[in-house]
């Protein structure tokens, strides 16, 4: 049982106390591992094919199942909710950050995470990889309560050469810069490990997040080449492979990630602190197009893709692994990618003292209890929808810019194939207008107040600034860079690679 909350001051039963706190059953450690664009069937746990993923499979088998869980569709506007417990739009979030600003991102001052509040209770608080989050030293993760970070900055890195989007070599540890050799996901295991026996040193509970650079493009595996090198930068390099190639590519990425997993459950079992640990497995939103096409079944088969607003775009695994407490089952409660804040607070017996979007999963993971009855909203550039138990409703706009209501039951029609809207013309006006609210709700108060989704996100509003300006996307370098024409940040001639 965990009822015991720990209040934020004064840290934790700091002295004697802490030194039990690693085995302590009402403030176990967490490792959460989120994968990057893995769809719902990702792994061979969900249905994958031919995708070997013996360690996070184990998980499955001895862990809780959850089989109707919601990501958002997107990298940064998924992180934000994981970080605050809130949809993204309250912090005035509807894509991902900007990738030609660095001055965009999550504020820790305004926007604190629950890792912030975990660390003022005493926990040992690691985040190692992806943080997608802001570039500039602002946003570090360890200005939001993390007290080690081993990563990136932006949304996706070259394996191997560690250049970013905007060539740049993005790898640091803390707020130092410091790019090292490796493939990226042996360096993410490497850290996470040495994060937990760190932790066990100091004897302290930890939280340790582990996000995975795999499987976003560019697609490479361990003994594959760097796709960006000091002369170029492509942003991908999955369109042109045959449906082969990329197959074999992908089950590297996972073979490798997955390793991790195991080597990270082999530390917890050598430190001893196995048994009171709880592991997360989830990822942070659906498989991209291109996955779905030349791996058929990635994302489980469901509508859409990576950035949609179907079910292909957010329907991902979510395993809670804790089998001295909850044993093995699988369980079809809706849950959402904001209910995992309140989540991580409630397993770690830590009060949270902020109002937040989400509602914890914990007693249902503990015992079977039902989530409670509500509408799940989500939006992205050009769309909304909400999901109310078996009922979804999706809002797009047609060719012509006219509205678009689609009306889908999920229980009859999980591939989202048949739309209603035309037989419950009450219910898809109720939704329309639920979403208005929803919409009208959280942006009060942020930079997307008085805007639309159709006219927000930092794609759409760059190109309404460029065009004031009499300019086209294709005049800022970064667009020049992804179509070829051009390269950011060139590497001096002398050959020296900069730090």
């Amino acid at each position: 049982m965990m009822n015991k909350k720990l209040m934020i001051l004064p840290v934790l039963a700091l002295g004697a106390g802490i030194a039990q706190a690693q085995n302590d059953p009402n403030h176990p450690n967490i490792v959460f591992v989120l994968a990057d664009d893995m769809g719902f069937s990702g792994i061979h746990a969900y249905g994958g094919n031919l995708i070997p993923s013996p360690n996070i499979d184990f998980l499955a088998d001895n862990g809780i199942v959850c089989d109707n869980f919601r990501s958002t569709p997107i990298s940064s506007a998924t992180r934000v909710c994981l970080m605050t417990g809130k949809y993204q739009q309250r912090a005035g979030l509807n894509h991902i950050y900007s990738e030609v600003d660095p001055m965009d991102g999550l504020d820790p001052a305004k926007y604190p995470s629950f890792a912030k509040i975990l660390q003022q209770a005493g926990y040992h608080t690691g985040l190692i990889g992806k943080w997608h989050m802001g570039q500039d030293i602002k946003f570090n993760p360890l200005n939001h309560g993390w007290d080690v970070w081993h990563g990136y900055t932006m949304g996706n890195i070259d394996f191997q050469s560690h250049y970013n989007t905007i060539h740049e070599k993005d790898w640091w540890d803390g707020k130092t810069r410091k790019d090292e050799p490796g493939y990226v996901t042996t360096l993410i295991n490497k850290y996470s490990c040495q994060f937990i026996k760190e932790s066990v040193a100091k004897k302290q509970p930890f939280f340790l997040m582990v996000s995975e650079n795999a499987v976003h493009v560019p697609m490479q595996g361990p003994n594959d080449p760097p796709v960006r090198t000091d002369s170029t930068c492509p942003y991908r390099n999955d369109e042109k492979m045959t449906d082969t190639e990329y197959r074999r590519v992908y089950q590297d990425m996972v073979r490798e990630m997955d390793k991790g997993v195991g080597e990270i459950m082999q530390t917890l079992k050598e430190q001893g602190v196995l048994e009171n640990t709880i592991i997360i497995y989830t990822s942070d939103n659906g498989g991209e197009a291109v996955a779905a096409q030349k791996y058929p079944g990635n994302n489980g088969y469901f509508r859409g893709a990576k950035g949609s607003a179907y079910e292909g775009g957010c329907r991902v695994p979510l395993i809670f692994y804790y089998p001295k407490e909850w044993g093995h089952r699988h369980t079809e409660e809706a849950m959402s990618v904001v209910d995992m804040m309140p989540t991580f607070l409630d397993m770690c017996g830590v009060y949270n003292p902020r109002k937040v979007d989400g509602v914890s999963i914990y007693p249902t993971l503990r015992n079977g209890k039902a989530m409670p009855k509500r509408k799940i909203f989500d939006a992205l550039t050009g769309w909304m929808n909400v999901v109310d138990g078996d009922w979804k409703c999706v809002w797009t706009k047609d060719k012509q810019g006219q509205d678009k209501l689609e009306l889908f039951n999920l229980y009859t029609d999980r591939n989202e194939e048949h739309d209603l809207s035309a037989m419950f013309p009450d219910k898809v006006a109720g939704y329309k207008q639920d979403m208005l609210n929803w919409w009208a709700d959280c942006t009060k108060g942020t930079r997307l107040e008085g805007r639309t989704t159709w006219n927000s996100g930092w794609v759409v509003e760059l190109k309404d600034k460029l065009a004031k300006e009499g300019k086209s996307m294709m005049d800022l370098p970064f667009f020049q860079q992804a179509m070829g024409k051009a390269l950011m940040n060139p590497v001096k001639k002398s050959g020296k690679k900069r730090k």
